[in-house]
């Protein structure tokens, strides 16, 4: 272990962890509250963003297109002497639009004048459209329709105050984007505001002076505030136009012992942070979220070592005491911001332990974010065994699975792409094996005929076990290796499991690979080709296989070349069965997964032709079976009356899905009460709950092979 690095000299440390705002000049707690402050009164100015304009013209015109009656001087007479108001008000709000939209302006303008039709214009992006042709004719009406959208272009005080009022919401943000928009001329407008005494009007006044000095810079925001004098301008600047102002006046107290939590190391290793470093840091984490992250942290780590960063952050995990949350804001942002892939492999598992309890009502969800944020295959591999694995199936493996289909589309990727993309190389060289260093000794490993890794001499004899390091080991190599071959058997297990899995997925649902991506994905890969070459594999209509040397050989042993799109054929989809067989008995490969001996099942043609399986209705099943299909990717009915889960189904494709209803059904609090289940029918249907139901025979024979396979051993005895 190396030793730890001396604290580094007051000089070379960052400045914010040095002396951090609130030590250079601490704020005064309370807010500073100036009466008589009175907003300028201008004129309203009508202001366009570049384009906006455009914009809102085509978008209101799309989503109304003209009725193609031109008559305007008669539709402007029946606007005015009332005639209009006896449409039915369907057609009386299409006329009102089409005219403000496409007809004269002089109309329109009267019409907009008119109280008796202000009613009948609807719809944020038409009356957008109107905006932008009238102006400030169509003022009043965006105020009267209380639309904070169609407002945008116009400045003045009464705007502001109108929009102060409004609290935004995390959906959109029309407040304070047009007080972006406005920039430092919309925030003197609100200067009294800000400076009142405290309330929710204040509160939202401050925040859009942030916003506005975070898009245009806080010496702008200062010189629209210098008119109402020095004092004022003194108060705004602590209201945090400088990001590094904004921190509560009152600091998080840290309820744990910094110096039991590891160094935190200055980029090149040679010095540590002093506790009062560390301290600095920690309370710049807890005053920060995921969301709004302190802005004093990013220069403070880009000068730290981001592997003692990552310790620290996983230690400041273990420390916090936030029950029943499962971490703070701060922390979660900590682990996101500093974490790397060690980090996920240490979260991962304990997320996959929680129950309900903690994923949802201790925000368990949450942790999710972590990974996203940590970023790396690494982290997001984690968040793939999450969508598999985790004890929380409603919530936990949901959400990681929604993650990384959001993940997966924004990289142009299908799901499974991304999986492929997410395997990991286990350390391995490029040949798929690893070497042990002992120092004076070497030992190779490979992988047998179960994947599980093997070690062999120098010589290539294979040895029962790695042994343990000698006195004639180097004292630090040999210990390392051995743990390193400790580690792999334990990644070996988990990695094979999963991949072996997916493999037999795509085997069934026909996934194919391009060829580029399948030399890539599967062959270049240290530890898959392992796997991809104990299947057949067929490209075009030729089936090969993947020789020792990574090189590919046709059912007759000849060379092949990949010219075609490969899958993973099924029995029924591969010509030459029995010759693959022999092939692969003589070669003594043995498969991860039945495929060449895979068990084959048909339909009868009384079958191909009706809704239900009659054959397995009437069948008694241990609840316990049922439970374990959703394991495998069924999913069990909601709760009925009693607390029952009375069917069970599986979705084979859209508007596909095998239906089993069971009697009694199983009882969500007890389900040991009810063990033995009725296979009450088994139904082919386009929705989960089995109606609409469809003959078998729409099923592709792979499909109804492998749902006969599952039901087979279901009801076995």
């Amino acid at each position: 272990m190396s030793p730890t690095p001396p604290e580094a000299p007051q000089n070379s440390l960052p400045p914010l962890l040095a002396a951090p705002p609130w030590v250079r000049a601490p704020r005064d707690p309370e807010p500073v509250v100036l009466k008589g402050l009175k907003a300028p009164s201008e004129p309203t100015a009508v202001i366009w963003a570049p384009g906006e304009r455009e914009e809102w013209t085509a978008k209101a015109r799309q989503e109304c297109p003209p009725l193609g009656e031109t008559d305007w001087d008669a539709r402007a007479a029946a606007f005015a002497d009332g005639t209009a108001r006896s449409e039915q008000l369907r057609r009386r709000r299409a006329l009102v639009a089409d005219l403000l939209l496409y007809g004269p302006e002089e109309h329109g303008r009267t019409l907009l004048a008119d109280d008796r039709y202000r009613d009948d214009l609807t719809g944020t992006f038409v009356l957008r459209g109107v905006v932008a042709r009238y102006e400030l004719a169509a003022l009043p009406l965006a105020l009267y329709r209380d639309n904070q959208w169609a407002v945008s272009p116009f400045l003045d005080a009464q705007i502001a105050q109108y929009l102060l009022k409004h609290k935004d919401n995390s959906f959109s943000h029309p407040a304070k984007d047009w007080f972006v928009k406005h920039g430092p001329a919309a925030i003197a407008l609100i200067v009294p505001d800000a400076l009142r005494r405290p309330g929710p009007k204040r509160a939202r006044a401050e925040a859009h002076i942030r916003a506005v000095a975070d898009a245009h810079g806080g010496a702008a925001v200062l010189e629209a505030v210098r008119p109402y004098g020095e004092e004022a301008e003194r108060a705004i600047a602590a209201l945090g136009i400088d990001p590094l102002d904004r921190y509560p006046v009152l600091l998080p107290e840290i309820g744990f012992d910094l110096a039991a939590l590891p160094p935190v190391l200055l980029r090149g290793r040679e010095h540590r942070l002093p506790e009062s470093a560390v301290r600095h840091l920690v309370t710049m984490l807890l005053i920060s979220t995921p969301a709004e992250p302190y802005a004093g942290v990013e220069p403070s780590v880009e000068a730290c070592d981001p592997g003692s960063l990552a310790e620290f952050a996983w230690a400041l995990y273990r420390a916090e005491d936030t029950r029943p949350r499962w971490a703070s804001p701060g922390v979660e942002y900590a682990l996101g911001r500093l974490g790397d892939d060690g980090t996920a492999a240490r979260l991962g598992p304990v997320v996959a332990r929680w129950e309900k309890s903690t994923s949802w009502y201790n925000g368990g969800v949450s942790a999710l974010n972590v990974f996203t944020s940590i970023g790396t295959d690494g982290a997001l591999r984690q968040l793939h065994l999450l969508a598999q694995g985790a004890k929380d199936k409603k919530r936990i493996r949901a959400y990681a699975k929604s993650a990384l289909a959001r993940i997966a589309r924004d990289r142009g990727l299908s799901d499974e792409q991304l999986a492929d993309r997410l395997v990991p190389d286990l350390g391995l060289d490029a040949d798929g094996g690893l070497t042990l260093d002992y120092g004076p000794r070497r030992f190779a490993v490979g992988f047998d005929e179960h994947l599980k890794p093997y070690v062999a001499d120098e010589d290539g004899k294979r040895r029962k076990a790695l042994p343990k390091p000698g006195a004639k080991d180097d004292a630090d190599l040999a210990p390392a290796a051995h743990r390193r071959f400790a580690e792999l058997k334990k990644e070996v297990r988990a990695v094979a499991a999963d991949q072996v899995r997916r493999l037999e997925s795509a085997m069934v649902a026909g996934r194919r690979w391009e060829p580029e991506e399948f030399r890539t994905v599967l062959l270049d890969h240290p530890f898959l080709w392992h796997i991809a070459r104990r299947l057949v594999w067929k490209s075009g209509p030729t089936a090969f296989r993947v020789a020792e040397d990574r090189s590919l050989a046709d059912v007759n042993d000849d060379a092949f070349t990949i010219t075609a799109p490969v899958d993973l054929p099924h029995p029924l989809r591969l010509d030459a069965l029995d010759a693959w067989s022999e092939i692969f008995a003589d070669y003594e490969i043995l498969q991860p997964f039945p495929q060449l001996g895979r068990a084959v099942h048909t339909l009868t043609d009384k079958e191909r032709d009706a809704t239900r399986l009659e054959r397995f209705e009437g069948g008694t099943v241990h609840f316990g079976r049922i439970l374990g299909l959703a394991d495998r990717g069924w999913t069990l009915g909601g709760k009925e009356t009693g607390g029952f889960r009375r069917h069970v189904s599986l979705k084979l494709a859209e508007e596909r899905h095998l239906v089993i209803d069971l009697e009694p059904g199983v009882r969500v609090i007890s389900p040991e009460e009810f063990a033995d289940q009725e296979l009450r029918r088994v139904t082919l249907a386009t929705t989960s709950y089995g109606s609409g139901e469809r003959p078998f025979g729409d099923l592709d024979p792979v499909t109804a092979s492998e749902i006969l396979a599952t039901l087979t051993t279901l009801t076995a005895r």
